[in-house]
């Protein structure tokens, strides 16, 4: 009971604070979501290279959210103020200190040799892992950053309406799957991917689709959402499908590296990756469709 109250009272603050970061205005949103996004990328980190005391990889990981910070600021200042899109330029320095830093790990530089069925191998010394670096600025950075591309109308007026309309959208694709999946998915075990995780079913899914294409419709009925009909359920569809995909592809990668959660900043809910796997997949092909095809 004590778990199930603070597991509530945890997502319930994590809700307010991201919806009234929204409402507030474009630096409440940038110092919320950039928060938010740099424990993600820092949790992706650890899951990945690892936590360690070492200097040289305490550097890289620090270039690496430096890295991150700059391209979802430089992307801010771009959406919302207007600044020069060169300014993205710079993010390509900290990426370039990435690879400097990496001559400096000593056990990047210890070459020793096994045997792998009968072919003579360069031992694992954990340079193979170092691609993950940049791995969490496309992976987390860079759908964060494009979040700002519809927060601003074409005159640069601010509207955080349809990103948070995108997060209820998603918000209903969790609650639809859960319920027909932890009802009709158990019954009849039809799973989507149980090699991935055993748990879900298609049954899920479509009860996740249903109820993201209805959020949808009536959050254009209620004029939150400023789409045609068509492009509404068209969003709300991608939001499901690649909602869903984002989540398998999290815990594929949490079951490789062993972990459970990708941290402990939200009790009862794991970490800031877990609450936002979704969305990095289906945020930035949402927004492609919201700027390219809706009407």
């Amino acid at each position: 009971m004590k778990n199930f109250i603070v597991r509530t009272l945890s997502g319930l603050a994590f809700t307010v604070l991201v919806i009234g970061s929204l409402f507030w205005g474009p630096v409440a949103f940038a110092a919320v979501f950039g928060f938010i996004m740099v424990v993600a990328v820092y949790e992706f980190l650890n899951i990945t290279i690892g936590k360690t005391k070492y200097a040289a990889n305490i550097l890289a990981k620090a270039f690496t959210v430096v890295a991150a910070i700059s391209l979802f600021v430089n992307m801010f200042m771009v959406s919302a103020y207007g600044a020069e899109p060169l300014y993205l330029l710079f993010t390509v320095l900290p990426i370039i200190g990435i690879f400097i830093s990496n001559m400096y790990v000593k056990g990047f530089n210890v070459h020793e040799k096994e045997v792998v069925e009968g072919q003579e191998r360069r031992r694992a010394n954990g340079y193979e892992l170092f691609p993950y670096t940049l791995g969490a600025i496309v992976y987390v950075a860079l759908p964060f950053s494009l979040m700002s591309l519809v927060l601003f109308d074409m005159s640069g007026v601010y509207n955080g309406n349809i990103l948070l309309s995108m997060m209820v959208m998603l918000w209903c694709t969790d609650v639809g799957a859960y319920l027909l999946g932890s009802t009709l998915g158990q019954m009849f075990g039809h799973r989507l991917f149980p090699s991935i995780s055993p748990k879900k079913s298609w049954e899920g899914f479509f009860g996740g689709l249903i109820c993201s294409v209805a959020g949808a419709v009536l959050l254009r009925y209620f004029g939150l959402l400023e789409l045609s009909l068509f492009d509404a359920i068209a969003v709300g569809i991608i939001i499901c499908i690649f909602g869903v995909l984002g989540d398998l592809v999290e815990s594929q990668l949490k079951r490789n590296f062993g972990v459970k959660d990708s941290g402990s900043i939200m009790p009862g809910h794991g970490g800031m990756l877990d609450r936002f796997d979704g969305a990095l997949l289906a945020f930035p092909v949402a927004i492609i469709y919201i700027i390219f095809f809706a009407a």
